[in-house]
């Protein structure tokens, strides 16, 4: 056993960078866990590599390794049935009907995906629930801390333990048996999951450089209990702002109802219950009441604005008419002034994932037509984005190009919106504009090797690739590159590297 003030800084270190919570009663269970993770560093000591741990910065690749050892990947197809039956027989019906023929799109994440029976268990019930699936864009994205957990996944092979207990049409259906006796998932079924990795203690969501926006599903299953108390308010605060507006939010029965975000309402369905996102409208009184810290700096598109001054008249001050030309010009003045202090709260609350406070905010300023910076168009449009209005968001963007036709990150922001729309020929030319402005642009070069990968030019999206790591090498790990919503150096590029395998 270790002993005892090392052990809770042990504790201490799983909880801040893995959000992993081990009470006093499970030292037991950690110690064990922590002493096979030793192994695989090359510790023979665990108490040697305890200290080493907490004396030294893990990169992410090596917090991978560590989580591997501490997480549980247990799961099979069709777990707690109850909640799919709720998506197959009551949400989709009536999601489906409400955007048949209008905006056919939705969106599923499964946040600790573990070997991936969940997110493929999502993805047939989806065909079994929409007859004319193909008609729709569908994303599934699934995510998961451990490696390799998320390698097998990728792989989709089971063995009958998966099957335990799922019905005899399931594999039937669905799969197909190998000669070692284990099952396949089908190549369309397969297709339809995204695997990636996340780290829900540390990594930002919602956001568009992940995926982790405007999401209408999220199954969190069996996560939630590895986390603090605050731990599972902070992470469930971020998935619902993950939603979109009467979104779902799906935990396992066995997690504690009572630390889940405040914010969501609440479904009952044969004793399971189903977390919402509100579809109520934003309270005014919150946008007007919301205070910003003085220390935000003023976004230098709004100190690119002239300060509207008089010089020395050579009418007399006296005159009425100069009284009246010099009043427009203060009450100009001031009302920039108050649409800067706006777009500094509409910052803040855009980084928050306060999107719709974010947008009511900008859509205040914009209809003023003082200043409709580009700033303020391209916040919204990545508001808008975020809350899953796809169509105003790409309007916006080409709004903003028409003041600048120059700005590599708005048509990196146009080309995200675009694959969110299934238009990837539209966001290969516009990720093109990007790099051909900014032929250092790390996140283009990087979208544009998973776009040409996703359309089968392999040896094309391999060079993408290369050329974000040469870009990468050439900067801090820890810097945070344009664009990515907080996403380092080092860590796009041990993401680009883990692909490798």
């Amino acid at each position: 056993m270790l002993p005892e003030p090392l052990f809770a800084e042990l504790r201490k270190y799983l909880l801040t960078n893995l959000g992993l919570d081990f009470s006093d009663k499970r030292e037991e269970e950690l110690v064990l866990k922590i002493s096979l993770a030793a192994k695989e560093f090359n510790f023979i000591d665990t108490t040697t590599f305890v200290l080493w741990l907490l004396k030294n910065n893990l990169s992410n690749e090596q917090i991978e390794v560590l989580a591997s050892h501490l997480t549980v990947g247990e799961t099979y197809f069709l777990r707690e049935k109850k909640a799919l039956d709720f998506l197959e027989q009551k949400y989709l019906p009536e999601l489906i009907h409400k955007r048949r023929r209008k905006d056919q799109r939705l969106r599923i994440w499964s946040a600790g995906c573990a070997s991936g029976e969940e997110p493929y268990s999502i993805a047939i019930t989806l065909l079994r629930a929409i007859p004319d699936i193909k008609n729709w864009d569908i994303t599934i994205l699934a995510t998961d801390i451990n490696s390799a957990f998320l390698k097998k996944a990728k792989k989709g092979i089971y063995t009958k333990w998966s099957f335990r207990n799922t019905p005899k049409w399931f594999a039937d259906n669905y799969f197909k048996k190998t000669g070692d006796d284990k099952f396949q998932i089908l190549p369309q079924i397969k297709k339809m999951v995204t695997f990636s990795y996340q780290n829900l203690a540390k990594d930002t969501y919602p956001s568009l450089t992940n995926n982790t926006n405007a999401m209408d599903i999220i199954f969190c299953r069996n996560v939630l209990i590895y986390f603090s108390q605050k731990g599972i308010k902070a992470v469930t605060n971020h998935l619902y702002n993950s939603l979109v507006r009467g979104g779902i939010l799906i935990v396992s029965p066995v997690e504690m109802s009572n630390l889940i975000s405040s914010k969501f309402g609440k479904i009952h369905y044969y004793g399971f219950t189903i977390y919402k996102k509100d579809s109520g409208k934003v309270r005014q009184k919150e946008i007007i009441e919301w205070k910003i810290p003085e220390t935000i700096e003023i976004p230098k598109a709004f100190q690119q604005v002239p300060n509207i001054e008089f010089t020395k008249p050579f009418i007399k001050p006296a005159d009425p008419i100069l009284k009246k030309k010099v009043q427009r010009k203060k009450i100009h003045k001031k009302q920039v002034k108050e649409e800067v202090s706006e777009y500094k709260q509409a910052v803040v609350l855009f980084e928050q994932g306060k999107f719709e406070e974010a947008e009511n905010l900008l859509t205040n300023i914009l209809t003023k037509d003082t200043i409709n910076s580009k700033s303020t168009i391209s916040l919204l449009a990545k508001t808008k984005a975020n809350l899953g209005k796809l169509d105003d968001a790409g309007a916006l963007c080409k709004k903003a190009l028409e003041i600048n036709k120059l700005d590599a990150g708005l048509y990196y922001l146009t080309a995200t919106i675009q694959q969110e729309q299934g238009n990837d020929k539209d966001a290969i030319s516009s990720l093109n504009s990007a790099i051909y402005l900014e032929p250092d642009f790390s996140l283009a070069h990087f979208s544009m090797g998973n776009l040409c990968t996703k359309s089968g030019k392999n040896n094309a999206g391999t060079k993408h690739y290369k050329n974000t790591l040469n870009i990468l090498a050439k900067l801090d790990p820890e810097e945070i590159l344009p664009e990515s919503d907080g996403l380092t150096a080092g860590r796009l590029t041990e993401i680009i590297n883990s692909m490798k395998g």
